[in-house]
């Protein structure tokens, strides 16, 4: 009896040693779990028998069989329960912790290809929206920029305006007092008129009287020596009065035209488009934009 157990011990050794071989000729990218799985089975064993010779619990074998390993308390004690467990199945404990390192080296690296490639898929879907989002800040840039140069072109020719002629004055029955900038020199046709005016006023002329002069420029002579002369470069309607008497003028004129009026200072003035309108007292500028309201129109009092 003890020779027929001896004999099924010695035929038992050689099977043993058959399939570690077998497991060592494996490949050594195939799954330790499923070794151990296989192994197991085919010894006969139970989960049961094999927790309790590892002194671990059915539940840990389960996850060592399927390789689980995120179940098992960590690296370390994994490799010392696949080295035990591949002792109690006659399989080579190195060879199985080198398929296990090989298994878990290839599944760290499954997952990392696998987070690049949902960050590939994330900056594919977004990159349209990017390049959007850079378009519009240009955009919004040159918009800007534009705005910012428009501005201060517009600054610059205030500045300009506004240093070119200075003076006070009240409306509405008020005087002015112009300060000269610069003194207009009458130009040929003007001295032709004025020296017409001038004629007209010696001959004792009371009433208006239009002068001939070049087309677009109205010269009319009352009595007295003082000179107004306004320049149109906008459309505008133009009420004029003096003191030397009851002439008066009203009139609507277009851009490009002139108006020289001699009488007696001073001279109420009304005109309803009051920018564009240049207006000069005895050959001095006077700048009156001070004066003007809201709806354009402007009511001056020259020469006081």
């Amino acid at each position: 009896m003890t020779d027929d157990n001896n004999s099924a011990d010695a035929d038992g050794v050689p099977e043993q040693s058959a399939a570690s071989a077998d497991v060592s000729a494996e490949n050594v990218r195939t799954r330790p779990g499923s070794l151990l799985l296989a192994q197991r089975e085919t010894l006969e064993l139970s989960l049961q028998h094999v927790a309790d010779e590892l002194n671990l619990t059915m539940h840990y074998v389960k996850a060592l069989e399927s390789d689980s390993y995120d179940k098992l308390p960590g690296d370390v004690f994994v490799k010392g329960y696949i080295r035990s467990y591949a002792r109690l199945l006659g399989l080579d404990p190195d060879q199985m912790l080198e398929i296990y390192r090989d298994f878990t080296t290839h599944k760290l690296a499954r997952k990392e290809e696998a987070i690049k490639r949902h960050a590939r898929r994330r900056m594919d879907k977004n990159r349209p929206w990017i390049i959007f989002s850079g378009i519009a800040f240009v955009v919004v840039a040159i918009v800007l920029w534009w705005l910012s140069s428009g501005n201060e072109a517009d600054t610059a020719m205030a500045d300009v305006e506004r240093d070119r002629v200075t003076a006070t004055g009240n409306i509405e029955g008020g005087s002015i007092d112009a300060l000269p900038v610069f003194d207009t020199a009458p130009s040929g046709d003007n001295e032709s008129a004025l020296a017409l005016d001038g004629d007209a006023g010696a001959a004792g002329i009371a009433a208006e009287a239009e002068v001939e002069i070049p087309e677009g420029q109205t010269a009319l002579s009352w009595p007295g020596d003082d000179r107004v002369q306004l320049r149109f470069t906008q459309d505008s309607g133009v009420e004029i009065e003096h003191r030397g008497g009851d002439e008066s003028h009203l009139e609507q004129y277009l851009a490009g035209e002139q108006l020289t009026v001699q009488g007696t200072a001073p001279f109420s003035i009304v005109l309803d488009n009051a920018p564009g309108v240049i207006l000069s007292f005895n050959g001095r500028q006077t700048d009156f934009s001070s004066n003007i309201k809201a709806d354009n129109s402007v009511r001056l009092n020259i020469g006081l």
